[in-house]
């Protein structure tokens, strides 16, 4: 989508050629090739390239839960490791912002797993599902401290979705029980570095979010509207708690609707959100269904309605 909007796919290029405020930066791990679309990086992940923003996982490290106390991580200080992010960091300064971007527990372990071993493990091999979950906690910590103590790092966001626009993947009861006290560690392991926490998932997360504000997040992304989540109510109910990202709709008006259209959602998300504790943006990833001229239009939207902000 980026090299269609602006001819390039890297990170830091795109967001100066786009005037964007802020850039999302993910830790750097090597890729071993298998073939031409398919690799396998640092975790031990098998991904295909698939045309879209996001390749497709094929394979994954631990295949019996049992065997995670034998699993090695990633270092977390190798020179490459935040390669990316220091280039960020040394390019914009203080003129643009630099989020880490980093997990909160459950997308490592879904990945590590498997989506179906991930949910099944935290039922029959409880244990050993939270000595992995623990694992996960303290490696995303460790690379979280290192990104303040090297760059500078002020912001967090997290990238763990436990939810879909119908509700939660996993049951509240489950999940209250095995994932939220270490949410709650690495969530407060973030701001006792001082850093402002982004929590990201889409869907419909109203019956985690009572849980997350417990924890600590200072920002609720993407406040989906595929979920039928509404930026008025959602201010309404939360805005003077938590600072609120979206809404602007991947899966609708940014793919099929006119520049117009994208416009006026913009301004409507605008009121809706404004003033003050608003980041406006999509409501997920800008994928390769997105229109270049509308997300162009949600950019200038943004610019001509921002002083609502």
């Amino acid at each position: 989508m980026s090299q269609s909007l602006c001819g390039s796919a890297d990170p830091v290029e795109v967001t100066e050629l786009l005037d964007l405020d802020a850039v999302n930066i993910r830790a750097d791990y090597a890729k071993t090739w298998k073939d031409k679309q398919t690799y396998i990086d640092e975790w031990g992940i098998e991904k295909r390239l698939t045309g879209d923003i996001l390749p497709a996982t094929m394979g994954h490290p631990i295949t019996n839960i049992a065997d995670q106390k034998d699993y090695v991580f990633p270092k977390v200080d190798t020179p490459e490791r935040f390669k990316t992010l220091e280039r960020a960091v040394k390019k914009y300064g203080d003129y643009r912002g630099v989020v880490l971007n980093l997990r909160d527990g459950f997308s490592d372990m879904r990945d590590i797993l498997g989506y179906q071993n991930a949910l099944m493990n935290m039922v029959t091999d409880k244990q050993h599902f939270l000595d992995l979950l623990k694992r996960v906690v303290d490696y995303n910590l460790a690379l979280a401290e290192l990104a303040v103590k090297r760059f500078g790092i002020q912001v967090i966001a997290t990238t763990d979705d436990v939810c879909m626009a119908t509700g939660p993947i996993i049951s509240p009861k489950v999940y209250a029980a095995t994932i939220y006290p270490l949410f709650k560690d690495v969530i407060q392991g973030y701001r006792s570095l001082g850093l402002i926490v982004i929590k990201h998932c889409d869907g419909d997360i109203r019956p985690f979010l009572d849980l997350w504000l417990e924890a600590g997040i200072q920002c609720l992304d993407p406040i989906d509207p595929g979920a039928k989540l509404d930026m008025g109510e959602m201010k309404t109910k939360y805005g003077n708690q938590i600072c609120l990202k979206g809404n602007i709709d991947c899966t609708g008006n940014l793919c099929n609707g006119t520049p117009e259209q994208v416009a006026e959602e913009v301004r409507v998300c605008i009121e809706k959100g404004g003033p003050g504790g608003l980041i406006l943006s999509s409501s997920n990833t800008i994928h390769c269904g997105v229109k270049p001229e509308n997300y162009r239009a949600m950019l200038g939207a943004l610019r001509k309605y921002g002083s609502k902000l």
